[in-house]
């Protein structure tokens, strides 16, 4: 794969100008966030445009706003958009959520969060940005996003598995509840990392489920990744 350019089964993300470019964690988020039809959806901290895309491509009737503060990464999401089939559906905003005035209410919200927290920053200031969460704080993102959702509506996030607990103690206080848990492990061998959280409106039975990136075959997909991703990736 080039690190220029990404290409997708209906979609290629150019990703020379971003600071951070398409990985894991994003795809997980954009095959596995939301459910139904959906008509209007934001994405927050959208980078290269991935995950709007994703979302425009597995909710035909939806527009997506997508967030992007900084000015060089927003503009690339753009000229992806643009690009796409579905141009038509995305608008991406250079803008910092904190200060984002919205115009409407959404039915999901997704974000791949800027979730490293009193950790060593990187040097390239837009890599800091994207990477830890000087900026939005995460319980600052959820309590903005509860206000932002329909009342049937839900946000999606991929965060660290430590955090889950501060997340659910956060949603618990603005209103939201934590109706699907998605435990995310590299290999059978080693502890979870990520969890995949839907944080919703409305209280639905709690619905957990755990997911193996790697199969037996070292540096092969799980069947199970293999079905979550299948409309996207190429070689699936």
């Amino acid at each position: 794969m080039s690190n220029e350019w990404f290409q997708f089964k209906q979609f290629m993300i150019r990703q020379d100008r971003t600071a951070m470019k398409v990985g894991t964690d994003g795809v997980l988020l954009g095959a596995w966030a939301g459910s139904g039809w959906l008509l209007n959806i934001l994405d927050i901290g959208t980078g290269t445009g991935l995950i709007a895309l994703m979302m425009a491509q597995r909710f035909p009737g939806a527009r997506i706003d997508a967030l992007e503060i900084d000015p060089v990464s927003s503009g690339q999401a753009a000229e992806n958009a643009s690009a796409s089939p579905f141009a038509r559906r995305i608008s991406i905003f250079n803008a910092d959520f904190v200060t984002w005035e919205a115009e409407k209410k959404y039915d999901l919200i997704v974000c791949n969060p800027p979730f490293f927290k009193d950790s060593l920053q990187s040097p390239d200031a837009g890599r800091t940005a994207a990477r830890h969460e000087d900026l939005l704080p995460l319980s600052d993102l959820i309590r903005k996003s509860a206000g932002l959702l329909f009342p049937d509506g839900g946000l999606a996030l991929i965060i660290p598995v430590d955090r889950l607990p501060e997340v659910a103690k956060v949603a618990l206080e603005t209103g939201l509840n934590l109706n699907r848990i998605l435990r995310i492990k590299g290999t059978p061998s080693v502890p979870v990392k990520r969890v995949l959280i839907h944080l919703d409106k409305k209280f639905l039975p709690v619905e957990m489920g755990e997911l193996t990136l790697e199969g037996e075959e070292r540096g092969s997909a799980s069947e199970e990744y293999g079905r979550l991703t299948q409309e996207f990736y190429l070689e699936k």
